[in-house]
């Protein structure tokens, strides 16, 4: 039988050790949201000393042209990321969706020759994710483009790149600071699980 002495000892340090628990998590939250994204392929400082994560054109196993596609031909981002108004992550075009204009517009050029390869080989193309959120954050983008969020905001100007470069840093701070500009909320719950 337990002495009453021994219960407030185990409470006590039960309680220390879960304090101590919350404090590292806490901590590691906010590190993490002042660094930015750790797991990125591959990182360049800018001036202000940020990192931002960038995966360059010549990784992407197809060499695709925004620029191309958006600035010159005009087709709107929600044509080929088609979940991004209906869901948490945008998408990226099946090559299906590639193919259906492909297999008769510039169907001889030596990338859209890969691309038919993959629709002929039943097989998905294998793109590097080049925006990628820690785990912990749950974020949607169908309630930032029905808040009128433009895809430029996040991604930069995607209509002027070859390949998709990340811009911004995605950080807790910079994403609360749109959020504070915007009145949209700041409560933790809102974008942690």
């Amino acid at each position: 039988m337990a002495r009453r002495g021994d219960n407030s000892l185990t409470r006590a340090l039960l309680s220390a050790t879960l304090t101590l628990i919350l404090v590292g998590l806490v901590a590691l939250v906010f590190r993490v949201g002042a660094q930015g994204q750790p797991s990125a392929p591959t990182q360049s400082t800018t001036e202000s000393g940020s990192r931002t994560p960038q995966v360059a054109s010549t990784s992407q196993p197809l060499a695709f042209s925004h620029r191309t596609h958006v600035r010159e031909r005009a087709i709107p981002c929600l044509l080929c990321h088609t979940y991004a108004r209906r869901g948490p992550v945008a998408g990226i075009p099946s090559v299906q969706r590639c193919a259906q204009c492909h297999l008769t517009i510039a169907k001889e050029r030596p990338e859209i020759v890969k691309l038919l390869k993959y629709w002929e080989d039943k097989e998905p193309i294998p793109w590097l994710r080049v925006h990628d959120l820690p785990d912990y954050v749950r974020f949607t983008h169908k309630r930032h483009v029905l808040a009128g969020v433009t895809c430029q905001t996040c991604h930069g100007d995607v209509a002027g790149m070859e390949a998709a470069v990340q811009t911004a840093p995605l950080t807790m701070g910079w994403c609360l600071n749109c959020h504070k500009q915007r009145q949209a909320p700041t409560d933790c719950l809102a974008c942690h699980y």
